[in-house]
């Protein structure tokens, strides 16, 4: 689950109420495509924040740079990875410790292992 840790601005993301597919989890990475948030497998564009309403719509946020999130690893991410950037977790909840085509840079890590509660902003 992706948890807003702290801003990099004053300003706070406004809410947006959009249409999805069923199956977005609270905290998840998504992305708009053809005018719906589906699950994100790249950079997301959009965090969701709440349950899905009757009307199909998510309560989500837009990601922006200067938002810095915290979630979990799928795997240990040692302090040497700060800097370095990450791939997303199939279920979009969290990420992987692989650097590869990764969208979510490391700022901080617990190293904690088996998996690891990371800091990072989507870039």
């Amino acid at each position: 689950m992706f948890k807003i840790a702290n801003r990099a601005m004053g300003d706070v993301e406004p809410f947006e109420h959009l249409d999805g597919a069923a199956d977005l989890a609270l905290g998840s990475a998504a992305t708009m495509t053809a005018g719906a948030l589906t699950k994100a497998t790249g950079k997301p564009t959009h965090i969701i924040m709440g349950t899905r309403d009757s009307r199909g719509k998510y309560p989500a946020i837009r990601v922006f740079p200067s938002t810095v999130f915290e979630t979990v690893s799928g795997a240990k991410i040692a302090g040497t990875a700060i800097g370095s950037s990450v791939t997303l977790a199939s279920d979009a909840l969290g990420v992987t410790a692989t650097t590869t085509d990764g969208v979510f840079t490391i700022t901080e890590t617990d190293e904690g292992t088996p998996n690891s509660v990371v800091r990072g902003y989507f870039a």
